[in-house]
């Protein structure tokens, strides 16, 4: 025979299933809320991706039609004689701007995959250096910039990392420092190496970055401008990427920066095992980064 609850127990029980009840309740609405959450950072970031979309076919549609003008022009022979050198240089520089994306496109797909391995080895510094300013020599002559290199290290010290990534990080740092850099101002790049850490600080004299947008610049695709009016161009990768290696090869950054006064962004990295007899390395295929540099560069 069942027994029945005392009124006692009858309110006990009633007060437990309310508190389960509420419980419930409770992880319903904290579920609901997370759901929320995620759908609108998935829209947000389909509406980033969308404007990335839009921002890179222009940035990638344009080179293209330019190098396809320029050297129709020249394969006609309609180019005049004094202004064929003109054209060439600016082939050149429009096909090394489209290079210089679409390996932050790649790279950034490949990490996203999960595939960007490792590949340590001996580095000079100072050439590698030299190497990627090499690179944007024509960037910086065209907005009269004023670029002065600093070395605290000696020539031919050699550091073991990750040549390419390494390469690509200080790439976008310079070209961060181009691009929003006023014309006549100024770039210089300091080199270290502090118990085994190699650090490099770039500090130009551009825009600045306001303290809110700080947190938000190494999002992918992120661009403190957006739209078809934005003053700089660009797609927003260059420092997702440089974070995202910099993760990689066991590297840090930091940013320093005031609006209207310039920025320093600052990288350090632990030096990597790796095959001490591995001594050479080529940005590109061809141009091998052992030759011996001055102390200071100036352009």
């Amino acid at each position: 025979m069942k027994q029945e609850l005392t009124d006692k127990e009858l309110l006990q029980e009633l007060q437990r299933r309310f508190d389960k009840n509420q419980e419930m309740l409770q992880a319903e609405r904290e579920l609901i809320k997370q759901l929320n959450e995620v759908n609108q950072k998935l829209v947000e970031s389909e509406k980033v991706k969308s404007n990335f979309l839009s921002n890179i076919r222009n940035e990638i549609n344009n080179p293209i039609a330019s190098i396809l003008e320029l050297s129709k022009n020249l394969s006609l022979g309609v180019v005049p004689v004094d202004m064929q050198q003109q054209c060439s240089e600016m082939i050149h520089s429009e096909a090394f701007e489209l290079d210089f994306q679409l390996r932050n496109i790649f790279v950034s797909a490949e990490l996203e995959a999960g595939e960007a391995p490792l590949s340590v080895i001996s580095v000079n510094i100072r050439s590698l250096i030299d190497s990627v300013i090499e690179s944007f020599v024509r960037k910086i002559g065209k907005k009269h910039l004023i670029l002065k290199v600093e070395h605290g290290i000696t020539d031919g010290t050699i550091f073991q990392s990750d040549a390419e990534k390494l390469h690509l990080i200080i790439s976008n740092l310079l070209s961060n420092a181009i691009q929003f850099t006023n014309e006549g101002g100024s770039i210089l790049i300091r080199t270290t190496i502090d118990d085994e850490v190699l650090i490099v600080s770039v500090i130009d004299s551009g825009i600045g970055i306001a303290p809110e947008d700080q947190k938000e610049i190494y999002d992918r695709f992120h661009q403190v401008e957006a739209g078809s009016t934005k003053s700089y161009g660009g797609h927003g990768l260059g420092l997702s990427v440089t974070k995202a290696l910099l993760d990689v090869i066991g590297g840090t950054i930091e940013v320093n920066s005031t609006l209207d006064q310039g920025s320093t962004f600052t990288i350090r990295v632990q030096q990597m095992e790796g095959n001490m007899n591995e001594d050479v390395f080529s940005s590109d295929g061809n141009d091998f980064l052992f030759d011996n540099s001055e102390d200071d560069m100036l352009f």
